[in-house]
């Protein structure tokens, strides 16, 4: 893992814990993993697999997507990590929902 990934996870993680405050919110499951598989490596997963984050619907109903999955994916210091087709979907959803940073 290189020293932007593991920032990457890092800064995931610490996302993750904050929402965890929210009622119906649970980080376990997803904590569990970014500390086996590397946060880059569960967020390719999680995007293919439902198009937007776990719980980026819960995040939106509580105003907090600044949380998401989807906003730190977006943040410029990451760019090199993801392809431009997953940065550009993650643009979408957050836009979609009024959400711009």
């Amino acid at each position: 893992m290189t020293d932007l990934e593991k920032k990457f996870s890092d800064e995931w993680m610490k996302k993750a814990e904050q929402a965890q405050e929210m009622e119906n919110y649970n980080a376990a499951r997803l904590l569990n993993n970014i500390q086996e598989h590397g946060g880059v490596s569960v967020a390719r997963r999680a995007l293919e697999r439902n198009g937007c984050s776990e719980n980026f619907e819960l995040l939106k109903k509580n105003n907090r997507l600044d949380l998401s999955l989807e906003a730190l994916l977006t943040k410029a210091e990451y760019a090199t990590l993801f392809e431009d087709d997953e940065v550009n979907a993650c643009l979408t959803s957050l836009c979609e929902c009024g959400y711009f940073g």
